[in-house]
């Protein structure tokens, strides 16, 4: 393992450095201190040991401050508990209870650890963002109460381009908070470190506000080019990026080191839980079986609503219209909207609305058909809750039941 250019010790002692890894003259150091004032970037292709990074960062720095985790896929939960964080669910709260949240774990300086999983893109967005929002906004009185912000797959977060013309404006909320998050966090006592796949997916905003870098593994040609710019490599010098192996990662900012330097990341104490599985064989069964587990009876019943499924625009919209179930449907949408975004039994639609069994099964088939609401196939214990586009059009409604 060899350094690009010599490391130049660090002008001061630092008491606040805590170890990551090795290189050739020695040790790797993270400086926490210089950490608040310049923020971190993490950056590697799937498999370059980046998450592991990010682990291996907070199990050293979570006994020199507060530690707020915020997990798009859900692989920190044992760290967590590992370091005394409390675990919240985002698909639980509401957005100002996030918000809230975040403002409380602040003051009373908790660990915490926001777990994203189970919600739709543009709802994952939209709930980090509130969550950030309230770290920033806390009472000039905590600023001293510093956290490190750990951030996991940003480029989930504040993606560089928007999926879709629906997607833009969850987009615009988390580049502008989580840009705002790295630009006003040093005098607040906050410390982003972010985590990314790719530079090309991630906001050029964001990656602008980050001083420190830790680039590994780049397959990427946009990816390359924009981790050589980061950290002021040839084209030929950046050909390196390509033959990295996991763990390996340049290191280059004033937290870490003032010129790029090559370094191997020392193991973590947690285990890594979003490690690649190792391959394993389908089951050996035959058609029967398989059709008898995957319930295609079952299934075959949710997808019998007509023609309608086949149409698109203006037809799809009048055979909608002209169904007998139409009516009903729309009574259905209606009382989904009221407990959006948690989901209803088809008893309890029933019952709610004096319909009959057969009357609100037909008409969920035709709200399937057009893709309105997520069911499941027919029976006692059927689930129906609105379709995560219009889940996404609604803001969040503290109501668990009808």
């Amino acid at each position: 393992m060899t350094c690009v250019t010599p490391i130049r010790p660090l002008p001061e002692a630092a008491d606040n450095r805590v170890p990551l890894g090795h290189h050739s003259s020695g040790a790797l150091h993270l400086d926490l201190d210089r950490l608040l004032a310049g923020r971190l970037l993490i950056q590697g292709s799937s498999g370059a040991g980046k998450s592991r990074t990010l682990r291996r960062i907070i199990e050293e720095a979570f006994d020199y401050t507060t530690i707020a985790i915020v997990d798009p896929e859900g692989e920190f939960e044992n760290l967590a508990r590992h370091i005394g964080a409390t675990t919240i669910r985002a698909v639980e709260l509401t957005a100002e209870g996030l918000t809230a949240a975040a403002a409380r774990s602040r003051h009373h300086r908790l660990s915490i650890h926001i777990d994203l999983t189970d919600l739709d893109p543009d709802q994952r967005i939209i709930k980090a963002a509130a969550f950030f929002a309230g770290l920033i906004g806390a009472p000039r009185d905590d600023w001293d109460h510093t956290v490190l912000v750990c951030i996991d797959e940003g480029h989930l977060l504040a993606p560089h381009v928007a999926g879709s013309a629906r997607d833009a404006e969850a987009r615009r909320l988390g580049v502008a908070t989580l840009t705002d998050l790295c630009a006003r966090g040093r005098k607040r006592g906050l410390a982003p470190v972010i985590a990314t796949q790719r530079l090309a997916k991630l906001s050029t905003s964001v990656v602008s506000e980050l001083q420190n870098v830790l680039v590994g593994l780049n397959v990427f040609d946009r990816d390359i080019a924009r981790a050589a710019d980061l950290l002021g490599f040839s084209a030929k010098e950046a050909d390196a990026l390509r033959t990295l192996v996991p763990g390996d990662f340049f290191a280059m900012g004033p937290a870490l080191s003032a010129t790029p330097c090559l370094a191997h990341i020392d193991p973590t104490i947690t285990e890594h839980i979003g490690k690649t599985p190792e391959l394993r064989a389908a089951a050996s069964v035959d058609a029967t079986e398989a059709a008898r587990l995957l319930d295609l009876a079952g299934l075959a019943e949710v997808a019998d609503h007509g023609p309608a499924i086949a149409l698109k625009g203006t037809r799809a919209l009048d055979a909608f219209l002209l169904d007998p179930a139409a009516t009903d449907a729309a009574a259905i949408v209606e009382a989904l909207k009221r407990i959006s975004p948690n989901a209803s039994t088809a008893r309890d639609l029933a019952r709610h609305l004096s319909l009959d069994a057969e009357r609100t099964d037909r008409a969920l088939n035709l709200l399937s058909a057009i893709t309105a609401v997520d069911t499941m196939p027919k029976g006692d214990d059927r689930i129906a809750r609105l379709h995560a586009r219009l889940r996404a059009r609604l803001s969040d409604v503290a109501v668990v039941a009808l």
